[in-house]
C-alpha cells in the first residue's frame, strides 16, 4: 500500500507540468493540489458514527496523502460532504445499506425495477459523495454491498450507474494521473474503457467476445484523438454490433475526427432501435457541424422522450431553438420533456414562465418540481411560502436542494 501511495504522491508532483500532457476538466478549481490529510481519529469517528469501515484504499489515501482537492473532474470532496448525493431524513443509515447495483452487468432503462421501495427512491444508498462532474453527474465511491471499494458514476436525473473499470480508488485516481500524463482525452473519465493500442482494442471490439470487453474497447477509442483507417473501418462495422451499448461506444467513437465514412454511418445509426445509440449518433453528427441541425429538429419529435430531450438541448445549445418550440413541451405527458423544457427555458430568465413554473411545483415528477423551482428561482419568485414546501418535499433530494438554497437565505 505505501508504494502505491508513493508512487501516486510522485506523478501528482510531475505530472501537472509534463509537457504534452492532456487538460483534465476542472482542474483549474483544484490545481492539481491535495489538502491536509485526515487524523486517523477522524476517520474512526466517522466509520463508528456510520456504522462501516471505509474501503482500505481510499482511507489510507486520507490519512496519508490528502483529504480533498486533486482528483478527476472538479477534485476530490472532503469527507464531510459525503452526502452531497444522498439527503434522507436519517442519513446517519444511509452508508452500511449495501449499494444494490454489481459491477459486471449493464444495467438499462429498467435500472430501477426489482429495488425495494425505499431503494427506489434512494437508490445511491451505501455510497459516498467522491468527485462532482457538473450538473447532476457524480462519480461516487461504494462503501457497502457488491460493489464495495469501486467507483461508480451517476446522473441524478435518474440514468443507471456506469461503474468505472478499476478494481478500487487507488487504481482508478492512479489510471487519472496516467492519462492525463499520455495526453488522452480526459472528457468522460472512469466510464469503463479499457487500456490498449489501437489495433488491440480494433480486434477485441471485432472478436465477438463479452459485451463489456467489446464495450471498453470501443470507449477506450472514442477517446484516442485520431484513428487509422483499419480502425475507422473497424469501428464502422461495430455500429452493427448485436449490444446496443456497444454500438452507442461506437457511436461516440466515430465522432472524433470528420471522415465522409463515419459520417455517413452515423447518419444510418439514427435510425438505430435504441434511443441510446440514435442520441450517440446525433452528437457525433453535432460534432462533425454537418447536417446535424435538420436530424435535431426531426429527433425533437422522436417517439422516446430521451431522444426528444438530446434532440432540444443540442438545438439550444446551437442557438436555433425558438421560445415558441420549448414553450409548446411545458405540459408535455412525459416527464423527461417537461423538465428538460423548464431547464432550458430558466436559463433565458423569461418572467412569462411564472406561473407556469408556480403551477408545476406540484408536478408528480420531482425532477419536473425542481425545474419548475429553478425558473422561479432564476426570476426572483421563489416565495418564503414555496421554499418551505419544497424543504418539506417527499424526494430527498429535491429536499436538500431547498435546505442548501434555505442556508444560503438565511433562513
Amino acid at each position: 500500500m505505501d508504494e502505491r501511495l508513493r508512487r501516486i504522491a510522485a506523478k501528482l508532483a510531475i505530472v501537472p507540468h509534463l509537457p504534452g500532457r492532456s487538460s483534465s476538466f476542472g482542474e483549474e478549481r483544484h490545481r492539481f493540489r491535495l489538502g491536509p490529510p485526515l487524523a486517523e481519529s477522524e476517520i474512526v469517528s466517522f466509520e463508528r458514527r456510520h456504522g462501516i469501515t471505509l474501503p482500505a484504499g481510499y482511507r489510507a489515501f486520507l490519512t496519508i496523502l490528502g483529504h480533498e482537492g486533486a482528483g478527476p473532474y472538479y477534485g476530490l470532496l472532503p469527507l464531510d460532504r459525503w452526502d452531497d448525493v444522498i439527503r434522507r431524513t436519517r442519513p446517519d443509515r444511509c452508508l452500511s445499506r449495501p449499494f444494490p447495483f454489481h459491477p459486471g452487468r449493464s444495467y438499462g432503462r429498467d435500472w430501477l425495477d426489482g429495488l425495494a421501495a425505499e431503494t427506489v427512491d434512494e437508490p445511491y444508498v451505501g455510497t459516498i459523495a467522491l468527485a462532482s462532474m457538473g450538473c447532476t453527474y457524480w462519480s461516487l465511491l461504494v462503501v457497502s454491498g457488491p460493489a464495495r471499494g469501486r467507483v461508480v458514476n451517476v446522473c441524478l436525473d435518474r440514468q443507471p450507474p456506469k461503474f468505472s473499470p478499476d478494481p478500487d480508488f487507488l487504481t482508478w485516481y492512479e489510471r487519472w494521473l496516467d492519462e492525463i500524463a499520455a495526453g488522452r482525452d480526459m472528457g468522460w473519465y472512469g466510464f469503463g474503457y479499457r487500456p490498449g493500442g489501437d489495433a488491440e482494442l480494433a480486434g477485441v471490439l471485432a472478436g465477438g467476445g463479452p459485451v463489456h470487453d467489446r464495450l471498453g474497447a470501443a470507449a477506450a477509442l472514442a477517446r484516442r484523438q485520431d484513428h487509422p483507417p483499419a480502425v475507422r473501418a473497424a469501428l464502422i462495422r461495430a455500429l452493427s454490433d448485436p449490444a446496443a451499448e456497444v454500438r452507442e461506444a461506437v457511436a461516440c467513437a466515430l465522432a472524433v475526427r470528420p471522415d465522409p465514412g463515419a459520417e455517413q454511418a452515423l447518419t444510418v445509426a439514427l435510425a438505430d432501435l435504441d434511443p441510446r445509440v440514435r442520441i450517440a449518433a446525433l452528437h457525433g453528427l453535432e460534432k462533425r457541424g454537418s447536417g446535424w441541425y435538420e436530424t435535431a429538429r426531426n429527433l425533437a419529435v422522436d417517439s422516446v422522450p430521451e431522444v426528444q430531450c438530446a434532440a432540444l438541448r443540442v438545438l439550444d445549445e446551437s442557438g436555433g431553438l425558438p421560445d415558441t418550440l420549448l414553450e409548446g413541451r411545458i405540459t408535455d405527458v412525459a416527464a423527461e420533456v417537461r423538465s428538460t423544457t423548464l431547464w432550458l427555458l430558466q436559463s433565458r430568465g423569461h418572467l412569462r414562465l411564472v406561473g407556469t413554473a408556480r403551477a408545476l411545483l406540484a408536478d408528480p415528477a420531482p425532477n419536473v418540481r425542481m425545474a419548475a423551482a429553478r425558473v422561479l428561482l432564476r426570476n426572483a419568485a421563489l416565495t418564503d411560502v414555496e421554499l418551505a414546501r419544497l424543504r418539506a418535499d417527499p424526494v430527498d433530494w429535491v429536499c436538500g436542494w431547498a435546505e442548501r438554497f434555505a442556508t444560503r437565505r438565511g433562513q
